[in-house]
């Protein structure tokens, strides 16, 4: 018979053995680990020849917990708690009262065993309000139930196996703490022997704690004569509610906001480093808060290794003009339209950032260096309207606007939509923020897609007129510009064509001298990374704002 997952750890005696059949792995081990590890079994079936084991839970108000103590057995079998109704006789009249967890008082299923008589198969699932009380997502393909963190990370509360349930032990007493309800643990086990009962003489024994009691007894087999003997324990163990204040949601939430986080706000007359915190309620403002402390718009500033974590998951951060965002969740202001850096201000940083982020950002902090950009500075200050000026924020400003603008005036799009797969493309094209050679290839593999691989061919051919056979996506475009005699499309498909080359010979292939030649006709410094980046999309923001003025201005 399988070990006890409550037990997991714990090697299972021999069958014939004296421990096995005393069921010490059971007493000694599951019965003092119930409510002490971070997984706790809430429904456990689990029989083979040898014996069985069961595993049961329910919850229980004080009144049901304080009698449940009297007894060995089960307050709420397996299938049991679900609405009913009872009849009974009241001053002399029938009288009919609904249940909604059935007729046991005080108490309830935390676990429903749906079972179908054999029609549907059957299956368990949580207490829907123990599913609401955490706000759990259900992922049935894994048979999970699912919380998730301040950046939308996966947390498994709850696993599903074919026959058994586990939770999470703080969500657990979590939910005991809002509810104020006991959870029952309840334990069935059964042993199968060759060990004769004279040699082992027949038991009935029976203990109890504060919260617990257990019985066990051996005694001869005679309904399976391939053994001689069986035990049987019985046990439950109740686990009290953890004070209110443990509840772990409003107004109780236990995911605190962490220790404070300082940054380096500047330097004192020694060159040292001066830190202050970033908790806004300790902080200066306009309105005489905190006296001779920093000022809540005091900038930060951070290398822009910073933002690689972010843009690494597009799927989940979104870093787009001044703003910092996670899904749903949390956003913030950043200063990304600086050329070397980027700031944050310093209470922005504690107000809008959880715990983790603001150590992640910690990491990169930096001493000031000069001040923030001029499009942070009107935005913030003065509150008007400024377009980015940092290359890569200009480009994805350059291209949407072009895109749609075109589409306006011509009724079919320049560019294509993106498949899914590359939908991130636009969010993350960015100036390096390192200087790697593999970040470098990256960004010119997806400025190639964005304005090469995602030339609309059809319909620009079709305004082309007559093409040369064998005619390329390049060549369609070519011609088209020919057509509508556009002076300055002849360099446009130069950088066109020197960027294809510069994704085929870089990014996609060993890179040699044809890449070299490449690099030196774009005047792209190849040991200078974001220079290099940034000298191709200001190239690219000119060939949009040449397209623009000859065909959507005239």
């Amino acid at each position: 018979m399988p070990a006890p997952r409550q037990g997991e750890d714990m090697q299972l005696p021999d069958r014939d053995s004296l421990d096995y059949l005393f069921q010490k792995d059971v007493l000694e081990g599951v019965l003092p680990l119930t409510g002490a590890e971070q997984w706790q079994s809430l429904y456990l079936s689990a029989d083979d020849e040898n014996g069985r084991f069961g595993l049961w839970c329910a919850l229980l108000d004080d009144v049901a917990a304080e009698r449940a103590l009297d007894n060995d057995g089960y307050d709420l079998h397996v299938g049991d708690g679900k609405p009913g109704f009872s009849q009974g006789w009241a001053d002399g009249e029938e009288a009919t009262a609904y249940h909604r967890f059935g007729i046991r008082e005080g108490i309830r299923p935390l676990v429903h065993y749906r079972s179908f008589y054999g029609a549907f198969p059957k299956y368990c699932e949580l207490d829907e309000e123990f599913r609401h009380y955490h706000d759990l997502a259900h992922d049935p393909t894994r048979g999970l139930l699912l919380s998730f963190d301040s950046s939308g990370r996966e947390i498994e509360v709850v696993r599903f196996g074919p026959s058994e349930v586990r939770a999470r032990l703080k969500h657990l007493r979590q939910f005991q703490a809002g509810t104020r309800l006991n959870l029952a643990i309840y334990i069935d086990s059964v042993r199968y022997s060759h060990l004769p009962l004279e040699e082992v003489g027949e038991r009935h024994e029976s203990g109890a704690g504060k919260n617990s009691r257990w019985r066990i007894d051996i005694v001869s087999c005679d309904f399976r004569r391939e053994y001689a003997t069986f035990s049987r324990v019985l046990a439950k163990v109740l686990l009290p509610p953890p004070p209110m204040e443990k509840a772990g949601i409003w107004p109780f939430e236990d995911e605190t906001d962490g220790p404070e986080v300082s940054f380096n706000i500047g330097v004192d007359e020694n060159g040292d480093s001066v830190m202050f915190t970033s908790n806004p309620d300790s902080l200066g403002n306009y309105f005489g808060a905190n006296a001779g402390a920093p000022h809540y718009l005091t900038p930060v500033y951070f290398r822009r290794e910073v933002l690689a974590k972010y843009f690494a998951e597009p799927e989940r951060y979104t870093v787009s003009d001044g703003r910092l965002a996670c899904l749903g969740l949390w956003s913030c202001q950043v200063d990304n339209d600086l050329e070397s850096y980027v700031a944050v201000f310093l209470g922005d940083l504690g107000r809008d950032l959880p715990y983790e982020e603001r150590l992640h950002w910690r990491q990169f902090n930096i001493p000031p260096e000069g001040g923030v950009s001029e499009t942070n500075f009107r935005r913030s200050f003065l509150n008007q309207f400024t377009e980015p000026t940092a290359p890569d924020l200009v480009f994805r400003l350059q291209y949407s606007q072009f895109s749609a603008d075109w589409n306006a005036v011509f009724g079919w799009p320049f560019y294509l939509a993106p498949e899914v797969g590359d939908a991130h493309l636009l969010d993350t094209i960015r100036i390096p923020v390192t200087n790697s050679q593999q970040e470098m290839d990256e960004q010119v593999l997806h400025l190639t897609k964005l304005v090469v691989d995602s030339l609309n061919e059809k319909e620009i051919a079709a305004a082309a007129g007559e093409l040369s056979k064998g005619s390329k996506g390049i060549d369609k475009l070519a011609a088209f510009f020919s057509s509508t005699q556009f002076d300055a499309g002849e360099s446009i498909i130069q950088f066109i064509r020197d960027l294809q080359l510069l994704r085929s010979t870089g990014s996609g292939h060993r890179k040699g001298s044809l890449y070299e030649k490449t690099i030196a006709r774009l005047g792209v410094d190849p040991s200078r990374k974001p220079d290099a980046v940034a000298r191709l999309l200001e190239e690219a923001v000119g060939a949009l704002q040449a397209l623009r003025i000859r065909y959507l201005e005239n």
